[in-house]
């Protein structure tokens, strides 16, 4: 038998190297392809020609978009979206939230949600700042109306202008400011006329100008609401005033008879050892150390609910 020996077929070399070289030249061709589209892209391509705005009545569309910084004619892929929404809100104080999203090929949409006066901030001889639900100070005022609830002892840090979001040179007192203001919108809340967090771990507030509520520390806020909404609703006469401690377990009301009886003894005893009834109160951690159940000789009343 003879050995039959293989040879290369100068052909098929041919071929291969042909493809190989086809696969070369369409994958030059895509890559300068992607590089001319993404040239053109950013240059010809996707460029503004309309500006939709969903959401505000204070400022006009027109407002709204100058203060994006994007013009007719700017290119949709070279501009900043985060940043041409934060010049909104720093530039309109009364814009709460703004969204810039691209609407290829040629549209931008703006959707923008307005601020909503919340609440009066004490700022000692210089008046008030007005606040939003998120705490952005929207203008300052001499005097505070009835519409909205006040708040006292704040102690502003320095610097704080227009614009900003509030803070307090106490950062734990700011996080307790903010947990009030997030629970207006609640029924004890919305009737609260006033707060007095000059002391964090002592906060009161006044329930429809009528009855002084000691909240205490701000844990359990929720149930503290709760609970003082469906006493000063179900347990109290509509036009009682006087004060309503919010306890661990419970709570504790004195009517303004009860308070003026308390001050005419003190007043009496005023000079000597005797010092003003106890009333009850709570510790930092929320734990309840009054005096169980009623206080016969200054009229005071534990009130426990189930």
């Amino acid at each position: 038998m003879q050995d039959v020996v293989k040879r290369d077929d100068p052909g098929r070399k041919i071929r291969r190297g042909r493809k190989q070289n086809m696969s070369i030249y369409y994958g030059m061709a895509a890559f300068i392809a992607l590089v001319i589209f993404a040239i053109l892209s950013v240059t010809v391509f996707f460029n503004v020609e309309t500006i939709n705005v969903i959401g505000s009545s204070i400022y006009t569309a027109e407002e709204i978009a100058e203060a994006s910084g994007i013009q007719g004619g700017d290119n949709m892929i070279r501009r900043n979206m985060g940043k041409a929404a934060e010049q909104i809100t720093d530039q309109l104080v009364y814009i709460e939230t703004a969204e810039v999203k691209r609407k290829f090929p040629s549209s931008l949409e703006i959707t923008v949600t307005p601020c909503v006066e919340t609440a009066y901030l004490d700022n000692g001889s210089e008046g008030f700042r007005i606040v939003s639900r998120t705490g952005k100070i929207l203008a300052m005022t001499s005097s505070a109306d009835d519409e909205l609830p006040v708040f006292y002892g704040t102690e502003p840090a320095e610097g704080l202008t227009i614009g900003m979001k509030f803070a307090s040179a106490d950062e734990n007192k700011s996080e307790v400011i903010y947990e009030l203001i997030e629970r207006s919108d609640t029924p004890f809340g919305s009737k609260v006329t006033s707060y007095d967090v000059t002391d964090r771990l002592n906060i009161s507030c006044v329930y429809e100008g009528r009855m002084e509520v000691i909240i205490g520390v701000i844990s359990d806020l929720d149930y503290k609401y709760r609970f003082a909404e469906e006493i000063l609703t179900k347990n109290v006469s509509p036009d009682a005033e006087g004060r309503l401690r919010m306890l661990k377990n419970g709570a504790q009301l004195l009517s303004s008879s009860d308070l003026e009886q308390i001050e005419r003894t003190f007043e009496f005893n005023s000079g000597t050892e005797t010092a003003l009834p106890e009333e009850g109160s709570e510790n930092e951690d929320g734990e309840n150390t009054a005096p169980e159940g009623e206080n016969e000789d200054t009229g005071t009343t534990k009130l426990n609910f189930e």
